[in-house]
């Protein structure tokens, strides 16, 4: 299964460094946006694991969209990257559920490390939540279920 990023600032030079960073050293899929306001529409016709934004932007800002993502329930993990860290804005992102948040200048290997540890994170939710259902099932046909994981995953 593909996985895939989302990736949204204002500043087009730090948009095509995050493109080029994810493509370049990860196995990851990533679509970029300048327009904070087109994620709602992205959001509805896509399905994204990770969204990295930028904290302040025109429009819609980095926890309007962390904000979004979770009133709407979705399953993506948000990533804030800003050049206008403070602690207090840190703490307000945290509390509201973001995966983590970077501040401006970052390496690239920062970037990298986050990422996949977040795809990691949503790895092990997904898991979690296919044996949920499983869980949820009459006793046959949780047994027919795991026998198919069970066979997927012997043949990987």
């Amino acid at each position: 299964m593909t996985q895939n990023i989302l990736a949204i600032d204002d500043e087009p030079d730090l948009l095509r460094l995050l493109e080029r960073i994810i493509r370049e050293k990860t196995p990851y899929q990533i679509s970029v946006t300048g327009n904070s306001l087109e994620v709602p529409i992205l959001l509805e016709k896509n399905e994204f694991d990770i969204i990295i934004t930028d904290l302040k932007m025109p429009g819609m800002d980095g926890l309007d969209i962390l904000k979004y993502v979770r009133d709407n329930k979705r399953f993506e993990q948000v990533i804030i990257i800003t050049a206008f860290g403070s602690l207090e804005t840190a703490m307000e992102a945290l509390s509201k559920g973001v995966f983590d948040y970077i501040t401006k200048p970052f390496k690239k290997e920062q970037i990298i490390f986050t990422v996949d540890r977040a795809m990691r994170y949503q790895n092990n939710a997904r898991e979690s939540q296919k044996f949920s259902e499983i869980f949820k099932m009459p006793l046959d046909d949780a047994v027919e279920a795991f026998k198919t994981e069970y066979y997927k995953r012997k043949s990987v």
